[in-house]
C-alpha cells in the first residue's frame, strides 16, 4: 500500500495543500526527504503576487494609505484606486518604499512596478470593456508631480472619451493638483466616500483570485 503525505506550499496569499504519493518524494526533493524523518519544510524566496490585506499598511508620500483603497499588492508594489478618477478604472500603481523619482527605483522595484501595471491595467480593460490603455507618470514637480512618490497613472480607455487625445495630460495634471488636496488630513474630503472607494477595490480584488 503506498502511503501519501500532506505538503504545505508556502504562499503569500492563501495556504494550499496537496497529496503526494510518499514514494515520490525522494524524486522530487531528494535534498528535503529523510526515509527515516519523511519531509521536512521547505523555505522559498519567490516572489509572488498577492491581493492586499487589511493588516497591512501603505505610505504614499507623507500619507497614510487606508488598506481598503488598495486592491494589489507585492512586497515592492501596492495598486490603489484614485480619489477622484479622471474616468472610470483610473488607478495608481505604485512602488512601496517612498521613492520621489523614478531614476531612484531599484532595477527590482522597476521590474515589479511595471509588471503590476500591466496586469492591473489589462484586467482594468477588460472590466470596463476599454479598448485601450493609459500609462503615465509625472516624473517631478515641472513634469506635474505633486505627491512625492513615483506613480504610475492607469486609465482605461475608450473612442470619444476625449474629444482630442492629448487633452488627457492636461487632464492628469489637474487630476494630480486635485490630489495632494484631498490627501491634506487638515481638508474637508469632499468628493468620493471611503466606502464607494472602499467598494471598488473589493471589486478591482476579485479580478485577480
Amino acid at each position: 500500500m503506498i502511503k501519501a503525505a500532506q505538503v504545505l506550499l508556502p504562499s503569500l496569499a492563501f495556504a494550499h495543500s496537496i497529496t503526494i504519493d510518499s514514494c515520490l518524494l525522494p524524486l522530487l526533493c531528494p535534498q528535503d526527504y529523510s526515509s527515516s524523518k519523511g519531509f521536512r519544510p521547505i523555505s522559498t524566496t519567490i516572489n509572488t503576487t498577492k491581493m492586499s490585506t487589511a493588516t497591512e499598511s501603505y505610505q504614499f508620500g507623507p500619507y497614510k494609505i487606508d488598506p481598503k483603497e488598495v486592491f494589489y499588492s507585492t512586497h515592492l508594489s501596492y495598486a490603489m484606486v484614485n480619489l477622484r478618477p479622471l474616468l472610470p478604472g483610473h488607478v495608481l500603481v505604485c512602488p512601496r518604499r517612498e521613492v520621489k523619482r523614478f531614476v531612484d527605483l531599484t532595477a527590482d522595484e522597476t521590474s515589479d512596478l511595471w509588471f503590476m501595471a500591466k496586469k492591473v491595467g489589462s484586467q482594468l480593460e477588460k472590466f470596463h470593456s476599454a479598448t485601450s490603455l493609459t500609462f503615465a507618470i509625472q516624473d517631478g514637480p515641472q513634469a506635474g508631480q505633486t505627491v512625492p512618490h513615483v506613480h504610475i497613472h492607469i486609465i482605461p480607455r475608450k473612442g470619444g472619451d476625449f474629444e482630442k487625445n492629448d487633452e488627457i495630460y492636461d487632464a492628469i495634471d489637474e487630476k494630480e493638483k486635485e490630489l495632494k488636496q484631498k490627501l491634506d488630513l487638515d481638508k474637508e474630503r469632499s468628493d468620493r466616500s471611503m466606502e464607494e472607494m472602499a467598494q471598488e477595490a473589493d471589486d478591482y480584488r476579485l479580478l485577480f483570485l
